[in-house]
């Protein structure tokens, strides 16, 4: 199976398409085992929109693609024109920006549709955003991870209140603790972190590469999570572990998508609340941890078992 994902650069786009193209590949193993798939980026960061209406790939030296992936709305028009030219299955993460029948299938969040959709021919719902993030239980779980997001269309930012919470999980945490910010965090926030809670380890966005998140969700024994953060909850959900969630004022405008996610994953008992654990002081422990990028890879080779038998001959 030759993979091509359409890329804008995004990060969390990447993540999306990097882990639900792994984990098809590897199912695929699983089911025919030999099988010598491999995924391809295909850039179209920095093009403009007309530049990218009209690419067809003809500048691409790359074996012929047998699925097209790609997450953002910026490369749906690309993404379909090359799907068209090679006859490739054409399949994107998140809700699209055209109509669902244009792609073969659209693997999105189940918190933006419709209450209680279902799969459909176009449609898969996932719960949150398919990430490549993997439990990984034969691993030491040696700290308790920190993931720290900053203002949000949906949250309102107070970095007291965040410090005051922290501090308190703190004073009731027996293994080391480790944070790290995002591009969003406010200054203030980690000056007053470093000096109200000198145990607590900060980490800044600046001072990490691609992979210390993903790293340090693997060997984490509890996540905290700021409630703002709602592709890290998922990616922490992802990694096994129990996962709380920091209390954030919500703006006063009707109740968000990221809101009603979170919702659903309370009702589910998969995440647990800080005002919740401050009577407890225990996290919810996961039935399982999220298989999302293995669920949606079983299912499309299910539907569209041709990808394990692909015509392997060169891209004109």
């Amino acid at each position: 199976m030759i993979i091509w994902i359409v890329s804008d650069g995004k990060r969390g786009h990447t993540s999306q398409t990097f882990g639900l193209a792994e984990a098809l590949l590897a199912e695929a193993g699983r089911r025919s085992p030999g099988e010598n798939g491999a995924f391809h980026v295909v850039s179209v960061e920095g093009m403009s929109c007309a530049a990218k209406f009209f690419y067809l790939g003809r500048d691409l030296d790359l074996p012929r693609p047998d699925l097209i992936l790609g997450a953002g709305h910026g490369v749906h028009i690309p993404m379909l024109h090359m799907a068209h030219r090679f006859n490739a299955l054409c399949m994107v993460c998140m809700k699209p920006s055209l109509p669902a029948a244009f792609f073969d299938l659209c693997l999105v969040p189940r918190h933006d549709l419709p209450e209680n959709t279902g799969i459909t021919p176009h449609i898969f719902p996932t719960i949150g955003a398919i990430n490549g993030i993997k439990c990984d239980p034969g691993r030491e779980k040696r700290h308790t991870l920190i993931l720290i997001g900053g203002p949000s269309k949906e949250y309102e930012w107070d970095s007291e209140m965040i410090v005051t919470q922290l501090d308190d999980i703190a004073r009731h945490t027996a293994t080391p603790m480790v944070l790290t910010t995002s591009r969003r965090t406010p200054q203030d926030f980690i000056s007053e972190l470093a000096k109200t809670c000198p145990s607590i380890r900060i980490v800044p966005l600046e001072q990490t590469d691609s992979s210390w998140v993903s790293r340090h969700l693997a060997s984490a024994r509890e996540i905290w999570v700021s409630q703002d953060s709602v592709s890290m909850v998922y990616e922490s959900l992802a990694s096994g572990a129990p996962v709380g969630i920091l209390d954030m004022q919500p703006r006063p405008e009707k109740p968000s998508r990221v809101a009603r996610g979170l919702q659903m994953l309370l009702h589910e008992e998969r995440v647990t609340l800080y005002r919740t654990w401050a009577s407890t002081h225990r996290l919810v422990r996961q039935k399982e941890p999220l298989f999302e990028a293995e669920r949606a890879a079983g299912y499309i080779l299910d539907r569209y078992p041709q990808l394990l038998t692909p015509a392997q001959v060169p891209a004109p």
